[in-house]
């Protein structure tokens, strides 16, 4: 009797242990209990390992606002890219211009986890991810203030320059500022309903910005000449192409600017194979002054015969160019 006495003591704290950690919180329960949707925007993510968990709850909540404000990662991108050159970088995907800062989806948001919690029975890990309504919009306000200030002084830049191919980079850059900040205004609206008044004006002061940047592009003209290596040509149209596609205007009878296209091929015989080095020096230009400069070399290339590796070579430049070269005209103009 003793001994059966002795042995439920003794199990006793170990079946209690086991008890307890298979007891599922409260927000697992009913979240909306502990985490009412009035205050906080949330979700539950499962899965094997406590990282899978997390990352399946912040999925979750990102699907709120990636249905409802589709919020586009190109924006993110061109924000970053637009940028670059005045451009303060913290950690992965953190940026500054100025006073101007935006995040990553889960960095600015803001998001939190609940203590994490296994099924002794699955071993299935679960986690809330959450969102404080009110600590996100205090988030957003900073971060589409700071935009907006850095916004406002481009245009202000732009108001104040004569020449009007520097004038519309300024205002490219505010736009793109601008579309990300857009962006920002749908997402706070959604954490904070109150705040519809608050951002109004912004849409309004981002189309005025856009009315303005169309209406100086449209005064624009350029004229593309291009000089050097056989197949030159090609990049003529190539960028040809890339100019119309931002709506600019070419002309060959007196356009405002020139478009002045030098391409080089440096050419290696090898024993086996013909390998070309090409460089590429682009340049626009008004009344003999040199307003924005392209230049590169780049790795050379190799075929079995030297019409291939010219072919090769053309290829490699004309997909830089639609990789970089308007972005760099509208971005690296360091005013």
């Amino acid at each position: 009797m003793k001994m059966k006495m002795l042995f439920t003591v003794m199990f006793l704290p170990a079946w209690v242990s086991l008890f307890a950690q298979n007891t599922a919180p409260a927000w697992y329960l009913d979240k909306e209990l502990q985490y009412p949707s009035r205050s906080y925007i949330s979700a539950v993510g499962e899965g094997k390992t406590k990282a899978d968990a997390e990352a399946n709850a912040v999925a979750s909540v990102s699907l709120f606002f990636n249905t409802r404000a589709e919020v586009r990662n190109e924006v993110l991108r061109e924000f970053n890219e637009a940028v670059t050159n005045n451009t303060t970088a913290f950690s992965g995907k953190t940026y500054t211009r100025e006073n101007a800062v935006i995040r990553s989806e889960t960095e600015f948001l803001g998001i939190h986890f609940a203590t994490p919690w296994q099924d002794a029975k699955t071993q299935q890990w679960a986690v809330l991810a959450y969102i404080d309504r009110k600590e996100a919009a205090g988030i957003y306000e900073s971060r589409i203030s700071a935009n907006m200030v850095s916004i406002n002084a481009l245009a202000q830049d732009a108001e104040q320059e004569k020449e009007v191919f520097y004038i519309c980079a300024l205002l490219s850059k505010a736009m793109a500022i601008g579309n990300i900040t857009e962006e920002l205004v749908k997402i706070a609206v959604m954490v904070d309903s109150s705040a519809r008044t608050q951002y109004a004006s912004i849409p309004i002061q981002i189309g005025n910005i856009r009315t303005k940047y169309r209406s100086f592009r449209d005064s624009i003209s350029f004229g593309i000449q291009a000089s050097g290596a056989d197949n030159s040509n090609r990049i003529e149209l190539t960028l040809r192409e890339l100019f119309e596609q931002q709506g600019f205007v070419i002309s060959s009878k007196n356009p405002m600017y020139q478009v002045s296209v030098k391409l080089n091929m440096n050419e290696e015989k090898g024993t086996e194979y013909f390998f070309v080095r090409p460089g590429l020096t682009v340049s626009v230009e008004r009344s003999g002054k040199t307003l924005f400069s392209y230049s590169k070399n780049y790795p050379r290339v190799s075929h079995t015969t030297n019409d291939g590796a010219y072919n090769r070579a053309i290829i490699a430049v004309e997909k830089d160019l639609r990789e970089n070269f308007i972005k760099q005209l509208t971005v690296s103009i360091g005013r």
